[in-house]
């Protein structure tokens, strides 16, 4: 490739051998982390091999113009370019042209070069031919190389190995001209190497950026591949499945159900944000939170509802983080458990309701009575318990039936919660009986409440199934906190208050305060003396009582005329429930 004039001058040496550093960091750039790396190589050392042949030819020369004999290193200097040439032809072989010219291909061209240099070096000696010979291995290994470049033309990025085709085309065609003897290349053409070497340094850089845009498209294929896996799955699945960009929350897919759930149109996909279907911003605020943590919630519930419609309903789902259209995103998959967490609701119901008046039931006011104790204590709040019991009940049941009965006891429920605040608490006690928590209140106020509530069921209308009007009223006892932070005394001393009510003329309210609780206390020990002695009071009768359901459907025999109706003031019957008889009330 270069002459011996590459030696004339140190300046010549220096340039040379700089660009042929340059080649070297750029074999070292462009064979990290790709597939080029050992024909890159291969190149390289073959290049270097056909300089240190040009300097042997120099050193040869020298030896010979001083007379002596240069058999041993032509013999070296052939040897090498045989071997440059071989290189050559192997780097061609390994990555740029997959394989062709192969092996045995190569293996025969050295060969038969070698046995050429022993030939016409040492058999028969003829020096035009160790001349051609100089120039013919290092033109062929470059004959090699600038094909298998330029085949890669067809490829789509293919810059950087035209590009070197090119280089190592124009060389062959100086190694062409050298080969016919022309003078100006053979004493002044010393710049050639360096430019080679600078010159493929640029198209190994080029090719580098090559792999990088082929591995770049490869990828973007695989993700377009993986996409469409992801569509496919998600088109096929029977559950509803949304995809969502984590930076704007924006619906980008979603499969047939999807869209049938959250009623909304394929077309228009983008105009909706995942978060606009949770009903409950707190429900989306945990699931933000549990996918930053985790990145991925299984089986977690959210409430949701739809464009067309207000109605909330309850989705299970389970989400993930993913790569998809070179976009972060969330994958959401969703199961309708609507109908199960209804059945969940009923359950719970059931579980702290009365089913008659659908107030809660004794059990769940106690357990949230306390709660609520603590809370106000905390908070230095006074605090009010109501007792409320039907005047005559009894008559009623007997009069016009159980289920005009269970009408009464429903409208006086419904009237205490429409009455009251959503922070009280109204439940059913027992029978007839209710009982109220009022926050906030104490006795005083509690006292107004209860009259004023009074004065509202007394106001009721109730139809019996004959159509006759039926009116009822309540009495109520009052305790607050001013007499205890315990639920269990606050109740008892609400009903003792109620049985005070009783006692009184009934339909009116009775406060149980501090100058009642000495006699209560006596009373409390004179009672369990009775109790001993199996004569019990009637507020402690009742916690033992079973209760007696009023939703039987079956209806009493009406009483005779001489039954004295509510409104008259007739006899002083009880509740069922208290199970306190007429000498007690007297």
């Amino acid at each position: 490739m270069g002459t011996i004039s590459i030696f004339n001058q140190t300046s010549n040496v220096v340039f040379t051998l700089l660009s042929l550093f340059l080649l070297f960091c750029a074999s070292i750039y462009a064979s990290k982390g790709t597939k080029l790396g050992k024909g890159i190589w291969l190149l390289y050392w073959g290049l270097v091999l056909e300089f240190v042949t040009i300097y042997i030819g120099k050193h040869s020369s020298d030896i010979f113009s001083h007379g002596g004999g240069i058999e041993g290193w032509v013999f070296v200097e052939l040897l090498l370019n045989l071997i440059s040439m071989i290189l050559l032809a192997m780097a061609a072989s390994q990555i740029l042209v997959n394989g062709v010219p192969d092996l045995p291909v190569i293996g025969g061209f050295g060969a038969l070069g070698l046995v050429a240099i022993i030939y016409f070096l040492f058999i028969s000696p003829d020096g035009e031919m160790v001349s051609n010979m100089r120039q013919i291995f290092p033109l062929t290994g470059f004959a090699y190389i600038s094909v298998s470049f330029l085949s890669q033309w067809r490829n789509k990025h293919h810059g950087g190995f035209v590009f070197a085709g090119i280089v190592s085309l124009s060389v062959a065609f100086v190694m062409v001209l050298k080969l016919f003897g022309n003078e100006y290349f053979l004493m002044s053409a010393w710049y050639v190497p360096a430019c080679t070497y600078v010159l493929l340094s640029i198209a190994l850089i080029m090719m580098k950026g090559d792999f990088y845009a082929k591995k770049l498209d490869e990828s973007q294929l695989e993700i377009e591949r993986y996409n469409k896996r992801i569509e496919e799955i998600i088109k096929s699945s029977p559950f509803p499945i949304i995809i969502s960009r984590l930076s704007d929350d924006r619906i980008i897919l979603a499969n047939n159900n999807a869209i049938k759930l959250f009623g909304i149109r394929q077309e228009e996909l983008e105009r909706y944000r995942l978060k606009d279907f949770f009903a409950d911003s707190e429900n989306r605020r945990l699931l933000n939170e549990r996918l930053e943590q985790e990145r991925e919630v299984q089986d977690f519930e959210v409430l949701v509802t739809t464009p067309s419609s207000n109605t909330p309903f309850w989705l299970l789902t389970s989400a993930n983080v993913i790569d998809y259209n070179y976009d972060v995103a969330l994958y959401a998959a969703f199961q309708d458990i609507t109908s199960r967490k209804n059945r969940e609701v009923l359950l719970k119901n059931q579980a702290i309701r009365d089913p008659l008046t659908s107030l809660f039931n004794r059990r769940y006011f106690e357990d949230e009575v306390y709660k609520r104790i603590l809370e106000s204590k905390t908070a230095n709040e006074p605090f009010s318990v109501l007792m409320i019991d039907a005047d005559h009940f009894k008559n009623v049941n007997d009069t016009y039936g159980h289920k005009t009965g269970d009408k009464v006891l429903i409208e006086l429920a419904s009237t205490c919660e429409r009455a009251l605040r959503d922070v009280d608490i109204v439940a059913r006690y027992g029978g007839e009986e209710f009982v109220i928590f009022l926050a906030g209140v104490n006795a005083q106020k509690g006292k107004t409440v209860a009259d004023r509530l009074r004065e509202t069921i007394s106001e009721i209308v109730v139809h019996s199934d004959e159509g006759d009007e039926v009116r009822f009223t309540v009495s109520i006892g009052v305790s607050s906190n001013e007499i205890s932070d315990n639920i269990d005394t606050l109740i008892k001393a609400a009903d003792e208050a109620l049985y005070k009510a009783k006692e009184t003329g009934r339909n009116r309210v009775v406060v149980f305060n501090k100058e009642d609780m000495e006699a209560f206390d006596n009373r409390e020990t004179q009672e369990r003396i009775k109790n001993e002695a199996n004569n019990r009071h009637p507020i402690f009768d009742k916690e033992e009582n079973e209760e007696i359901s009023l939703l039987d459907g079956i209806e009493a025999q009406h009483i005779q005329s001489d039954t004295p109706k509510i409104e008259d003031g007739g006899s002083d019957e009880s509740g069922l429930l208290l199970g306190v008889d007429e000498e007690d009330l007297k």
